[in-house]
């Protein structure tokens, strides 16, 4: 694993962007019955303990995110750059950066919350019909919300083939999205993730056994 991917994990822990306990997810809009999560994947809000991390966390996942696209091939060289709103904003942005035509390569979404429901409005920004829009996303459970903010992004003129990720749960979202005919990248999958805390002492070994158990019997 590369110095950087090493110093993402850690601060993932160091951040508190890692907790074990008893968590409601996206997935359980649509599946209601499903048993809470033991794991849960947040980055703190501005204030709270670990916060102060967070500057640095977006910067290393932004340059990341550049080396995963330039190390396909071909390489990916997206004209438009978005993230799933509102955790994956600021790793757009950073991602965003490393391209010559930043800002304007930068879109933005919405996301409105309905008790039973999730809506994206946009995109907003400049751009063309017919230019490759890759979409950042922090955390992939089982795609839910890559597939709605993929539709509201085809309605708007735009191609996605790619979407980046830092966390793949492995619960059915890189399948998912290839249905949908799109490729997702991630710099971790969560078993590499889970057992990076295990070996740093973030995490007990209890602990990831749970969520690996979890994740092996809840796919969506």
């Amino acid at each position: 694993m590369g110095e950087a991917r090493e110093k993402i994990a850690e601060l993932y822990y160091r951040s508190g962007s890692v907790q074990f306990g008893f968590f409601r997810l996206s997935a359980h809009l649509d599946n209601p019955d499903l048993p809470l999560s033991p794991y849960y994947l947040h980055y703190p809000k501005p204030g709270e303990d670990g916060s102060e991390l967070l500057p640095e966390l977006y910067s290393l996942v932004g340059q990341e995110f550049y080396d995963i696209c330039e190390s396909q091939s071909p390489p990916i060289r997206p004209m438009r750059i978005a993230g799933v709103p509102k955790g994956a904003m600021p790793l757009a942005d950073a991602h965003a950066r490393l391209y010559e035509n930043y800002p304007k390569n930068l879109l933005v979404f919405i996301k409105e919350q309905a008790s039973d429901r999730t809506v994206f409005l946009g995109p907003y920004g400049e751009y063309s019909e017919g230019e490759e829009l890759v979409i950042d996303e922090d955390h992939t459970s089982g795609g839910r919300n890559k597939k709605l903010i993929r539709a509201v992004s085809l309605l708007g003129g735009l191609l996605v083939f790619n979407m980046l990720t830092v966390v793949d749960r492995q619960q059915g979202g890189v399948e998912n999205m290839a249905q949908e005919g799109v490729r997702l990248l991630s710099i971790f999958t969560m078993d590499e993730l889970l057992r990076i805390g295990a070996d740093t002492g973030f995490a007990t070994q209890h602990q990831v056994d749970e969520a690996l158990e979890y994740r092996a019997l809840n796919q969506y």
